[in-house]
């Protein structure tokens, strides 16, 4: 079966869900499932609606034309996705791995529908990893003095492979805009659930000093505000006194691994729409 996701949210007036739902039923989808929400803040109409394409009575460049007619008729911001028309996202790391081997067994398991197009990463270490999964590895060294370069190289590579989405899989290099504004809202990165309280290196030791309570780690989109962009996915663990250093940076892996992957998958299925600073994510 070949599905649709139709995405949208413009003010909230009455009226919305029924055109829309018409809109759908008149081109011959079949909805599936419809969620909604509403912004009381600003009164903003959000709605996500997957539908079943099997009998459209129109080709999918009819549809977007007559969507947008729908839009303008309620000043809509609209995103329509069908499920055959698959993702390809690239994975950038630098030498920790437990993010990327967990995102590739997902990726085996059927659990992220998007496809892996490239692995990157500024040194050399986890090529074997990416070759055991049969993905392209490509190594793009940033040298002092040579990001910009370093992300040109990038972006070629993402244009070679069709890359739609990237997941930095800790990968432990600040973007510039250049890269940042290339991929807007399709940066999806992961953080310790310190920050900002400790910030910079060995954040796991400095936590054990003062004596946390509660660890986690926060998914997010990239913007050119260093870890200030929309959060996806945060996920937190309560931890005590008995807890050694180690504990705490096994626990945090576990916890990086989750809210990345949930992230991804959210992408990936088209459930997350952004507005202003923060995120809308519709349920699985």
């Amino acid at each position: 079966m070949v599905s649709a996701v139709l995405r949208l949210h413009c003010e909230d007036v009455k009226g919305i869900v029924y055109n829309v739902s018409r809109f759908i039923y008149e081109h011959g989808g079949n909805i599936i499932d419809a969620q909604q929400h509403t912004e009381q803040l600003d009164k903003r109409f959000f709605m996500w609606v997957h539908f079943d394409c099997t009998d459209l009575a129109v080709d999918r460049g009819a549809l977007r034309k007559h969507l947008e007619k729908l839009a303008a008729q309620f000043a809509m911001t609209t995103e329509l996705s069908f499920s055959d028309e698959r993702k390809r996202m690239a994975i950038l790391v630098s030498s920790y791995d437990h993010c990327l081997y967990d995102l590739f067994l997902r990726h085996q398991y059927g659990e992220i529908d998007a496809d892996i197009g490239v692995v990157l990463s500024n040194h050399e270490t986890l090529a074997h990893v990416a070759k055991s999964f049969n993905v392209p590895f490509v190594h793009v060294p940033v040298l002092a003095g040579g990001k910009q370069a370093a992300e040109e190289e990038m972006l070629r590579v993402f244009r070679e492979h069709e890359i739609e989405f990237l997941v930095l899989a800790r990968y432990m290099q600040i973007l510039t805009p250049l890269l940042v504004d290339s991929y807007r809202h399709r940066i999806i990165n992961v953080h310790h659930g310190f920050l900002p309280a400790f910030k910079g290196a060995r954040p796991y030791h400095q936590a054990y000093e003062h004596g946390v309570k509660l660890i986690g780690a926060t998914s997010h989109y990239v913007t050119a505000e260093l870890d200030m962009g929309p959060i996806i996915e945060q996920e937190t663990v309560r931890v005590s006194h008995s807890h050694s250093v180690e504990d705490l940076i096994s626990l945090g892996r576990d916890v990086e691994k989750k809210v990345l992957a949930q992230a991804v998958r959210a992408h990936a299925a088209g459930r997350i729409m952004v507005y202003r600073r923060r995120t809308i994510v519709f349920r699985n």
